[in-house]
């Protein structure tokens, strides 16, 4: 038993290790990292919101009932002003006991949401104005964004990976180096997913809202290893 464990060590000793080979190994042993951004405004070409009705009643049947029908005059009037079945989706449903109080009784409160998602950017206003004529008394997550940003990548791209050059050169300079080839580079950028622009709650109010999309910001991002001479 004692021979054994001597041997193990010993193999264990002699056993080589092989370091992990760089991928962005340089010729001469030294590097530059550096990240470039650019960024592109583009035109919002979907427009989304969400309007819904809030009913409340002693019992939870005859507050149900109210809402169906709150609601169901909600999306027949956006029908009505053109909104397609394939644009609107329900988004949110829920069922809450509010507790008795000084005020009222204990009473329930149904909340239905109703999202449309629309490229027709120019009638958002007229919708909502339609929606909360028709019954809607709460609206939000109203925002502009671009369904595909994709399409400037490439531009958008050059760009960043130009502004990521500039300073390696600058950089490069401060060190009295010159750069090399590209070692490596990669994309970093992060693409929008919708962010939300503006909410609108408790709509009461008459005539039609002014709605603008304006413009949204696409930020390009890369990471580009540089050689140093």
């Amino acid at each position: 038993m004692r021979i054994v464990a001597v041997s193990l060590v010993t193999v264990l000793l002699i056993t080589p290790t092989y370091a992990e080979p760089s991928l962005c190994g340089s010729s001469t042993g030294k590097s530059i990292s550096v990240h470039g951004v650019a960024a592109i405004q583009l035109r919002p070409d979907r427009v989304s919101f969400s309007v819904g009705v809030e009913t409340r009643a002693t019992g939870v049947a005859e507050a149900f009932k109210a809402n169906t029908v709150g609601v169901n005059a909600v999306l027949a009037a956006l029908k009505q002003k053109g909104v397609t079945p394939e644009e609107i989706q329900t988004s949110s449903f829920d069922i809450t006991t509010e507790p008795a109080t000084k005020a009222h009784s204990r009473r329930f409160k149904v909340g239905s949401f109703v999202t449309v998602t629309r490229s027709e950017t120019s009638s958002v206003g007229d919708l909502l104005q339609a929606a909360v004529g028709a019954g809607a008394n709460q609206a939000g997550e109203l925002r502009f964004f671009v369904a595909d940003p994709t399409g400037s990548r490439q531009h958008g791209l050059e760009l960043a990976f130009q502004d990521a050059r500039s300073r390696a050169e600058a950089l490069a300079a401060l060190s009295k180096k010159t750069l090399g080839d590209v070692l490596c580079v990669s994309d970093q950028s992060v693409y929008p997913d919708n962010e939300v622009r503006s909410q609108l709650r408790s709509l009461g109010y008459n005539g039609t809202p002014i709605v603008e999309p304006g413009v949204e910001d696409v930020t390009f991002s890369v990471s580009v290893v540089f050689e140093l001479k």
